[in-house]
């Protein structure tokens, strides 16, 4: 259960830190610190279940997904760490932390991210939900149940679609000049419910995949 805990951690500490626009900037850099952290201690705790995918056959998805997050948390940390006003500032050479392309890699990076957490997400749905259905003590099989999932997954599409369209998102993995968007305009609990929408998009596509793939 403390997997469990750990990923719903994760899930707020990486929301926060993409609410940059919304918070000081000090606390986005200590969120950043907390959220590799807390991502070492995911890896150590999963360390067996990594392991394993190679021994087993057509997990190719699952490894790819887990080497490309892998990747762009390596990215994030290093460009942060370059770009840091307060944390490590005067610690790193002005030549990096002024680099365009740096910059660029930072923001840009976490976009991408979204969509390798939702289809990771996605693909390992049946045993998280199940573990969220224990601690909530939620009862699938009721008529409320079913009525209120189905409109909360019609709301998180429409915010998630609105949400891609607001933050830029094909600029942004295009690595396109952009610092802000549409989305940082609006209110943090609306670009919360639109980051929250993003990456039920492609959990649900992640859920079909599983689906798909039984």
């Amino acid at each position: 259960m403390k997997k469990f805990y750990l990923d719903i951690g994760l899930l707020i500490i990486f929301l926060l830190v993409m609410s940059f626009h919304f918070i000081p900037k000090i606390l986005h850099e200590v969120l950043g610190l907390v959220f590799f952290v807390m991502i070492a201690i995911h890896f150590k705790w999963n360390i067996n279940a990594f392991k394993s995918l190679f021994k087993q056959q057509k997990k190719w998805l699952s490894i790819f997904l887990n080497a490309a997050l892998f990747f762009c948390i390596v990215v994030i940390i290093f460009t942060g760490v370059c770009i840091s006003n307060y944390i490590f500032n005067g610690m790193i050479d002005m030549q990096l932390q002024r680099n365009i392309t740096i910059h660029q890699l930072h923001v840009s990076i976490p976009f991408l991210m979204i969509i390798l957490i939702g289809l990771h997400l996605g693909l390992h749905w049946q045993g998280f939900f199940q573990r969220l259905k224990n601690i909530l003590n939620i009862n699938s099989d009721s008529i409320i149940y079913k009525i209120t999932s189905r409109l909360l997954i019609v709301i998180l599409i429409v915010a998630g679609i609105f949400g891609s369209f607001m933050n830029k998102v094909g600029g942004r993995l295009q690595m396109q000049h952009l610092f802000a968007t549409p989305a940082s305009q609006q209110s943090f609990e609306i670009f919360l419910l639109m980051m929250i929408g993003m990456i039920a998009i492609y959990t649900l596509i992640g859920f079909i995949i599983s689906k798909v793939r039984r």
